[in-house]
């Protein structure tokens, strides 16, 4: 490990202050127990390699191309992968002080503290290099450099979690879409209150219906009308039932109800429906 401390002073330019920039290389046994940094932040970007990572309890893997983001105050326990050594470059600072009176974090809080390689990646380890490199050699106006590099390192890294949070809500916003078609596949028969879906899967009633439209391309309203009719046209094809009971079966105690949503769905009457289709597949009584 090689790390270059900051001679403790401030420039009245800078909205953060650097502490330390280090580079671990290749080290199979390497390991750091569980630690906090109460008073700095701390970056770590994954150069080659994998490890494991414990944050505040939750383990983590990490590999090429991810970085780790430790907001002050963060237990993190650090464990390079034997068989693939970590290399890594890190980066522990603060932000000066009254700059960050609300938002004294890197990430916000809740979000993942690793954020996955992407397109960015190569961006962040470049600015990484770059930051070791000035510490290391500490000619005139490294200081300077560095600190713009970092904030250029924190600025890719918002938008890194931005995308990866976006990203996870649109995997979250499906998985949920696709449990709620599933509830309304199960029990389009029931009478089905949107308001009562939105309480029964803990979200918001304007929610439901923009992340289901998004998922499907409409409403969960229209997707169980469609569900319900598309079970008329087959029980008005395959029974003999009257028309009324097929309306109580798909969820209608209205017939007349039933009647007018089924021309206005399927384009003609449930009677009108039924003689055609009835006659294509049990042949015409006449013949």
């Amino acid at each position: 490990m090689n790390t270059r401390h900051e001679p403790d002073r401030l420039h009245e330019d800078q909205d953060c202050i650097i502490i330390y920039v280090g580079k671990l290389a290749d080290n199979p046994h390497w390991s750091f127990p569980t630690h906090k940094h109460d008073d700095l932040h701390e970056i770590i970007y994954v150069n080659e390699g994998q490890g494991s990572f414990t944050i505040d309890g939750t383990k983590h893997s990490a590999q090429k191309g991810d970085v780790l983001v430790y907001n002050k105050g963060t237990l993190h326990e650090e464990r390079s992968d034997p068989e693939f050594p970590l290399s890594t470059f890190y980066c522990g600072f603060r932000f000066k002080e009254g700059t960050r009176v609300n938002n004294d974090w890197v990430v916000p809080p809740g979000s993942d503290p690793v954020v996955r390689a992407n397109r960015y990646s190569e961006e962040i380890r470049s600015l990484m290099q770059t930051m070791f490199n000035e510490f290391s050699i500490r000619e005139e106006g490294y200081n300077s450099i560095s600190h713009h590099l970092l904030n250029a390192v924190l600025l890719i890294i918002n938008r890194m979690s931005h995308h990866q949070r976006t990203a996870n809500e649109i995997v979250r916003s499906n998985t949920l879409a696709e449990s709620i078609k599933d509830y309304l596949d199960t029990n389009y028969r029931q009478n089905i209150k949107l308001k009562d879906l939105a309480d029964q899967f803990h979200i918001d009633f304007y929610y439901l219906i923009h992340m289901y439209k998004n998922c499907y391309g409409t409403s969960p309203y229209h997707y169980l009308i469609q569900r319900r009719m598309g079970e008329a046209t087959r029980l008005l094809v395959s029974t003999k039932k009257k028309v009324w009971e097929i309306s109580k079966l798909v969820g209608y105690e209205n017939p007349n109800y039933f009647t007018i949503l089924f021309t206005k769905t399927v384009g003609e009457s449930p009677r009108s429906f039924r003689k055609r289709n009835q006659k294509d597949m049990f042949g015409d009584p006449s013949n």
